[in-house]
Formats: structure tokens, sequence, C-alpha cells
């Protein structure tokens, strides 16, 4: 079987030749007009004016308006290196370079600036949206003759068709169906790193979903383990619920596509990468949420169903607004967490303890504040008011944060000693003494977590460094062993 290779260089041999390069889906990985309207969608005063650009000059209005109003970082931009490779070479070669793009001028004027590779810029205006046989027009304007296009999507068939010679870069099918037309007078051929759906796999995080193993929390103190019923409905809790945070994860990557760019790590995400379209990401997010509700309500119980719309609601406050906030979004990351125990408590009808759902909030609330400490760690160098993208934290709030974070990782630990010491648990244990072994275990673990922290060794996210990193494992099964042992001696002692 032969397989095509991820890229195929023919440089043209005709040195005169003009060489047009479209933008979005070519030279970048993105469309910028789709991201920008995304990111007005958090601004009334940008909508509004959109619209009204909209009215008045038709699509090419709207561009205009949405680049002015959210000019895009053009230096962050996800550009295909391949084709950036062959630019650099064929104009070494004495060819004529233009950029020929429907964004719209003043993004495509900002982008040949900073690239500083093109000869001319020709794109939409006001008035004139530079697409298809459009833009075909405007390229015969100014070449007059023969010329080379490299393009991607349906709407470049007819440049391609006219073109003396074509290039293909992650070509959409219609697309595919044009570049076997000519196969002599293909230039470049770019394929895709990798399939959509290996990057829409990707970008649900199933790496994540461990963190849903939280709704087995109440059936673990409960110790309703050995029921066959109770457990099942926890298996199904856990499948809604980690498509229902897929569904999330996907909105709130394509909010934060400029944040993530901008990111030591984040800046491979299948969105911010250009992996995955927003085209292509919000129906999937809209799926996975209709999807994971409606089996919550069917397949468990109208509270779990509730539970998770209430999870939905507040993420999405998070993306949208709560993120933007101070202490406001750490404590909504917090809660975020907390109530996946509740959705377990919701599914399986086992009551959740006060301790329990307070010892939650401050747990979380200090790996919340570590996330920070990190980020903010990073910037370690910058000015005072240097500002994390998209977040309400400067520079010199580092070591406000770290306390705040050891402080609440301080006050779960208390809340744990308290709990081993109520009358809750000596109504529920003959033998509470064996509980009293989880204080150290987590004292041991949260404050070798803040030293990793401080050291730079936690990564970009503490759970996943905890689900990840081998000390943090053993902790978690020696403090499961503690509890499935309390209750076996309670049995035991029952039965003697």
């Amino acid at each position: 079987m032969n397989v095509m290779p991820r890229i195929v260089s023919k440089p043209s041999p005709d040195p005169l030749l003009d060489l047009y390069v479209d933008l979005d889906g070519t030279l970048i990985a993105t469309d910028i007009a789709e991201e920008s309207l995304v990111h007005a969608a958090r601004d009334r005063t940008a909508i509004g004016s959109a619209l009204k650009a909209y009215r008045a000059g038709g699509l090419a209005g709207l561009k205009r308006s949405l680049a002015l109003s959210n000019p895009p970082d053009v230096a962050h931009l996800p550009y295909r290196h391949e084709v950036l490779d062959y630019i650099r070479n064929e104009r070494s070669k004495g060819r004529r370079v233009i950029l020929a793009t429907a964004a719209d001028a003043t993004v495509a004027h900002a982008v040949a600036a900073h690239l500083k590779l093109f000869d001319a810029v020709i794109a939409s205006e006001p008035g004139r949206n530079l697409k298809g046989a459009e833009k075909l027009r405007a390229i015969n304007e100014l070449s007059k003759g023969p010329f080379e296009y490299l393009g991607d999507s349906a709407a470049d068939i007819p440049i391609w068709q006219s073109a003396a010679r074509s290039g293909f870069v992650a070509p959409q099918r219609a697309a595919r169906q044009e570049m076997r037309r000519d196969p002599d007078a293909h230039s470049l051929i770019v394929q895709r790193k990798i399939s959509p759906l290996q990057a829409l796999f990707t970008a649900m995080r199933p790496h994540q979903w461990a963190k849903n193993i939280l709704v087995f929390v109440p059936i673990l103190f409960a110790h309703e383990y050995v029921h066959l019923p109770v457990m099942l409905a926890g298996v199904l809790a856990f499948l809604c619920f980690s498509l229902c945070a897929s569904g999330v994860y996907l909105i709130n990557d394509i909010m934060d596509i400029q944040a993530d760019r901008q990111h030591a790590s984040k800046y491979k995400r299948p969105f911010a990468a250009g992996d995955l379209t927003i085209r292509q990401g919000i129906p999937a997010a809209v799926v996975l949420l209709v999807a994971s509700v409606s089996a919550g309500f069917f397949f468990i119980n109208a509270l779990f169903g509730f539970v998770l719309i209430g999870y939905a609601i507040l993420t999405t406050a998070y993306t949208f607004v709560l993120k933007q906030y101070s202490t406001v979004d750490v404590v909504a990351l917090s809660l975020l967490h907390t109530v996946r125990i509740l959705a377990g408590s919701a599914a399986t009808g086992l009551t959740p303890s006060p301790w329990l759902l307070t010892y939650s909030l401050f747990f979380f609330l200090s790996l919340a504040y570590m996330k920070r400490f990190i980020e903010l760690d990073r910037m370690a160098g910058a000015t005072d008011n240097a500002r994390l993208p998209s977040r309400n934290y400067f520079a010199s709030e580092v070591q406000l944060v770290l306390t705040f974070g050891i402080a609440n990782g301080a006050l779960s630990v208390l809340t744990l000693a308290q709990y081993v010491n109520s009358t809750a648990v000596h109504a529920n244990y003959n033998s509470p003494f064996l509980l009293w072994f989880i204080i150290p275990i987590m004292m041991f673990w949260t404050y070798r977590s803040w030293t990793w922290a401080s050291r730079g060794q936690i990564g970009d996210d503490p759970v996943v460094f905890a689900l990840k990193d081998t000390i943090s494992r053993l902790c978690v099964g020696l403090v499961l062993v503690i509890i499935v042992s309390a209750r076996l001696i309670d049995i035991v002692w029952s039965a003697g």
C-alpha cells in the first residue's frame, strides 16, 4: 500500500512565476475571523458593533469590525513551518510572494509585517470580500499572467483551476478532489499532522477523567462498595460526568485559544495549535453536553441530572466570567471539584458528610492556588505589574498566592483531624483510632507538593501531577487501605 508522505515539495522551475499564499488554513492552521467572533462573544459592545458592521458592509464589514475590536496576536499564531520554509526557499530565488487572503486587510498587513516574507498583500476590505472568484479577480488584476497558488479550502478551487502551479495545504475534502486533477502541476502538498478525530479526542482531555473518580468518594466513606447496584450507579455517574467535563473542556479551550498560545505548554492544545477548528469543536461540545446530561436523567436519576446541569452552568460561568477575577476563580475551581462528590451522592442516594465537603473545599482550594502559583512563578523576572494572560493575577502577587495556598492546605488537614476526632466517626466506627493515620499521610503529601511546586517540579496541573506521581499514588493507596481496614475491623468486632 502506497501512502503519500505528509510533505511533498516540488519547487517551481519558473523563477518569474508569482507565488500567492492563502492565510487562513494555509499559512496558519486556524481561521482568524472565527477566533475573533468567538472572542467577541464575551463583549456585548464588540458583538453589537460587529452586527452593525455586517448590516452596513456585509461579511467584509463584519471582518473589519472584529479585526479592530479584537486584533490577533500575530506573533503567536500557529504558523505552518512547512509553508514558511517553502516561501523562504522560493523567495531566495527572486520570486515575488504575495499574501492573498479573505481575511481583513488590517490582519493580513499585520501578519505580513511580522513575517517580512511578502512583497504585496491583497485582502478583504469593507464592501469586498476576497474569497473564491473575487480573490481570483484580484490575483489576475495584480499578476496579469501565470501564477502559483497555495490554498486549502473548497473556495480555492477556481483559483487552483486558473493557476499554472498549485499547492495544497491540509486540504479539505472537496479540495482533495481538485488535488487529484493535475498532479504534474503540484508544487507543495502538506498533509495534516493528525486527523480531526484524533485532535478531538485529545481536546476532550481523557487524562483528566481521573478527576471524576471523586464521584466514588461517597461510596467509599459509606462503605457501600460491596453493593453492586450502588457501584453500577457510581460507574454510570463517572461516565456521564466524564463526557460532560469533556464538552466543557472543548468550550474552555475555544475561549482560551489566544491565552493558551502564550503559555509554556498549553500552546500545544488542539485548538491553540490549529489541529482542531472552532467549527468542529463547537458542535462536538454541544453533542457531549446534551448526551451526558440526557444520559444522567435517563439512566441514573433526576437529581443527578440537575447536579450535572449545575456543574455545566458553573463551569460555563467560570469560562466566560469567573476566571477573570482573582480569588473568585480559585473558589470556583474548588467548587467544581466538590460538585463531583455531590454528583456521586446524587447518583447513589448516599448523603455526603459535611466534614467531607468542608475538607474538599479547603483541599481543592489549596490545589487551585497551587496552579496559579505555578503560573506566576514561571513569570520570574517579569515586572511587578506583568499579568497572567486572561487572569487577574500579577507577578508581584506570587508570594501572596503561595501563602493562601499553603494556608488552605493546612486548613484541609485540620478539618480532617477534627473529623477523625468527631462524634460522627465514633458513632460509625468501633475502632476509629486507625483513621488517625490518615492525618500524617495527608500532612506529608500536602507540604511535599507545595515544596515541589516551589521548585518548579509539579507541571501545569497539580491534580494531573498527583495522578502521575508515584509517591502521591502510594499515599492515596495507603489512605484507601486505612479506610477499608477500619471498616473490616468493625465487621470483625461485630462478628466477635
